[in-house]
């Protein structure tokens, strides 16, 4: 397994997303972390770490490029048969690694997730998961896997060329991907278990601009046309105009009755 990680200005998480990766049950792997141009202390901890552990390489680009274009350049020098991810600012539990392989192997599946809890500086306020079994109409709907838990067949990843990188995917890289793979008729599954932290503040969704979601709304349409999905799923592009046009006090009830009805 060849575990790639992008990093840019996360120096206060970092030492935690590393040792949570170290720390699997799963021993056989290399660990590909690239700095993507930070201007804090990322770039020290990478180095203290490669020092300690042979499994890790390290890359360093000399500009920003962005997520994407950094994990492509990961992808580039792997080794390993499969391909899994990590966040800068993320927590894998310990065997994270070896259930999920385990799952893809089992069944053959080209590549796989799993659930996650959602946490911030106050601890874990929420859980998600997706649904197992997906289609391309659950692909239209939404990106129904969780980016930094999905472990692929490298061959897989390969089959589209990693990941595009145009404006558009700046902040949906992964549902690109995603939907890229569908149009191949290539879908993965979830394993239903929770075996990732991810970190998200409670107001994470305000981030969004009008300018991200005409991104999304760009990647979702091209994703719609390559699938080759029917008419009445194109009704799904209206879904990140009509976020961006809510009032952010109303969106923040609306957020809270969503957490609350998945058992917050």
């Amino acid at each position: 397994v060849s575990v790639l990680m992008s990093v840019y200005n996360a120096s206060e998480t970092l030492c935690a997303a590393i040792e949570s990766i170290l720390n699997q049950t799963l021993a056989d792997f290399e660990f590909i972390i690239c700095d993507d141009a930070s201007t804090d202390d990322s770039w020290k901890i990478i180095e203290m770490y490669s020092h300690k552990d042979k499994r890790i390489r390290t890359i360093k680009n000399e500009k920003n490029i962005g997520l994407g274009a950094s994990l492509n350049h990961c992808l580039a020098i792997a080794q390993g048969e499969y391909i899994a991810r990590q966040d800068a600012d993320d927590i894998s539990t310990p065997e994270r690694l070896k259930k999920t392989l385990q799952y893809l192997k089992e069944y053959e599946y080209p590549y796989v997730g799993c659930g996650v809890f959602v946490f911030d500086e106050n601890g874990v306020w929420s859980k998600r998961l997706f649904p197992e079994d997906i289609t391309k109409h659950i692909i239209a709907q939404k990106n129904p896997f969780f980016h930094p838990t999905m472990l692929f067949k490298k061959e897989v990843l390969e089959s589209v060329h990693g990941y595009r990188v145009v404006k558009a995917t700046w902040r949906t890289e992964d549902y690109d991907l995603v939907m890229r793979l569908a149009a191949k008729g290539i879908i993965g599954k979830n394993l239903q278990e929770y075996l990732y932290y991810v970190y998200e503040p409670i107001d994470a969704y305000l981030r969004h601009t009008l300018r991200t979601r005409m991104y999304e709304i760009c990647v979702r349409y091209y994703g719609l046309k390559i699938m080759k999905s029917p008419f009445r799923d194109y009704i799904y592009l209206c879904k990140p105009l009509i976020m961006c046009f809510i009032p952010r006090k109303l969106l923040k009830i609306v957020k809270k009755t969503q957490w609350k009805l998945k058992g917050r």
